[in-house]
């Protein structure tokens, strides 16, 4: 009765296995640095997301500025290097509500400890009460910057990601003020 040999032999084993453990090893070390660009890219997505939803916030602001449905009084669009302020006259009543009215048509944006922050019925970029419209968790605003030329209006936006200061994005749109003088 002749018995036939199966399987591996101890030597074939531990060849196998030494080179698994050798597959394993670079494995686990790789893992750590793809999930860290994993991260990365998902804080740049988020930055560029967040900059440019505050970037059309600002935009639309600024060609709604000037809008009157009559005779409006004022400066309907003040640019500052870090604040802009905004009328416009959103009811179409033919005027635009004064700061002190509950329903104003004033609106103020301004950039504060890195932070984009908005109020309405402002007249000025001082003062407290403004809200924020940028996560600080997301996102740190660190350049807001308004130039004008004619009936054109430069905004440049810039911001960093929080847990990744390396990445910085800075964005940059040319509005039209159509309603503003």
């Amino acid at each position: 009765m002749s018995v036939k040999a199966a399987g591996f032999s101890l030597m074939e084993m531990l060849i196998a296995m030494a080179l698994s453990g050798i597959l394993m090893l670079g494995a686990l070390r790789l893992l750590p640095h793809l999930q860290r660009q994993n991260l990365q890219l998902q804080s740049q997505v988020r930055l560029q997301e967040e900059l440019q939803q505050i970037m059309n916030v600002l935009e639309k602001a600024i060609r709604r500025a000037g809008y009157c449905h009559g005779i409006c009084q004022g400066t309907p669009l003040i640019l500052q290097r870090d604040c802009l302020l905004v009328r416009w006259d959103e009811n179409s009543n033919g005027r635009w509500e004064g700061p002190e009215h509950e329903e104003s048509e004033w609106y103020g944006y301004r950039l504060r400890n890195q932070r984009l922050e908005m109020q309405r019925g402002v007249s000025s970029c001082d003062g407290s009460g403004w809200e924020s419209l940028s996560d600080p968790a997301t996102l740190a605003v660190g350049e807001l910057v308004f130039t004008r030329a004619g009936r054109q209006v430069t905004l440049t936006l810039g911001g960093e990601s929080p847990s990744f200061p390396a990445l910085h994005l800075t964005l940059q749109g040319v509005v039209s003020t159509h309603n503003a003088p």
